[in-house]
């Protein structure tokens, strides 16, 4: 029996749930959001398409402002609250949710620790990075028991932009994105290969230039934002699998954000994750431009999280 929890259940948090419903991730889905009309309404929806699912789960609600106590057994809660319409303002990024997303630990914080929950908690909450490091400080579990959800969904853009360009299945290529879930993140190439061949040698056998590829999976979350105004298929589905990965102890390593200890603050790392949540960090060799990127990408992080 597996238990899990999702906080705000608004474009991001109803596609977790949909997504956790469809595979069967747990027996129990308890779902909270501030707006409790909205929680109760995706109960009934998940609810219903259980009617055509193999798999069976119990969902529950729990009105926001009453007690928490639900979350006691709880394996997994996933932070999913947040504000998309801050960051639809001209020039505005992730960082222009910083403000309400620090209110949001706020007020959640203290209602999770009165539960007793002492499991695992993924943040998807943006700007993603500094809200971890920030749930993780308030929240009193251990670094190893709070993890965001990172560079994962950057390295699958990744690699949806280097299989669009060299017609390959996006199955067929490894490497990560890392740092933060933001604008400094960066490409490690030198650990992108297509098809076990480096991503350097066949970019220049196919005329390809990384900084074309370096551009368009930078930029694919904005594409969908554009489109769309929000992203939630590839966020919900990776929160969804890295909860698999602790739920089965998987021991699978993730460009997740995670706990540095040098830089004390969250980023995104290739991390191993279990049913204790980090097990490992994994010892990736950069080159020395990509230790710099890496550096610059923690400084940010840094800096975003002193203005909370």
């Amino acid at each position: 029996m597996s238990k899990v929890a999702i906080i705000g259940v608004g474009h991001v948090g109803a596609q977790v749930a949909a997504d956790m419903v469809l595979r069967g991730t747990a027996s129990e889905l308890v779902l909270i959001d501030k707006n409790d009309k909205k929680a109760l309404a995706e109960y009934y929806d998940l609810t219903d398409q259980q009617a055509l699912t193999r798999e069976q789960t119990v969902v529950t609600t729990v009105p926001y402002t009453q007690n928490w106590d639900t979350l006691a057994d709880c394996d997994v809660i996933v932070v999913a609250a947040g504000n998309i319409e801050l960051t639809r303002q001209d020039g505005a990024d992730r960082l222009a949710e910083l403000p309400n997303s620090a209110q949001i630990v706020r007020d959640i914080v203290p209602k999770i620790k009165a539960s007793g929950f002492d499991g695992i908690v993924i943040n998807i909450t943006n700007p993603c990075d500094v809200v971890a490091t920030y749930l993780q400080q308030q929240i009193g579990l251990s670094t190893n028991q709070v993890i965001g959800t990172g560079t994962t969904l950057d390295t699958a853009r990744m690699k949806r932009a280097v299989s669009t360009f060299f017609k390959c299945n996006m199955a067929d290529v490894s490497g990560f994105v890392l740092g933060e879930h933001g604008e400094t993140q960066f490409t490690a190439w030198s650990t992108v290969a297509v098809a076990g061949v480096p991503i350097t040698h066949a970019a220049e056998s196919s005329n390809i230039k990384l900084e074309d590829l370096k551009e368009e999976a930078r930029l694919g979350g904005w594409h969908i934002m554009a489109g769309k105004g929000f992203t939630s298929n590839g966020i919900g589905l990776t929160a969804t699998v890295l909860t698999e990965a602790v739920l089965n102890d998987m021991r699978q390593a993730f460009p997740l954000s995670a706990y540095d200890a040098e830089k004390q603050i969250y980023i995104g790392q290739v991390t191993r994750i279990g049913k204790k949540g980090v097990l490992t960090h994994v010892d990736v060799k950069l080159t020395p431009d990509e230790q710099a990127a890496f550096d610059a990408s923690a400084a940010a992080i840094q800096h975003n999280f002193s203005l909370i």
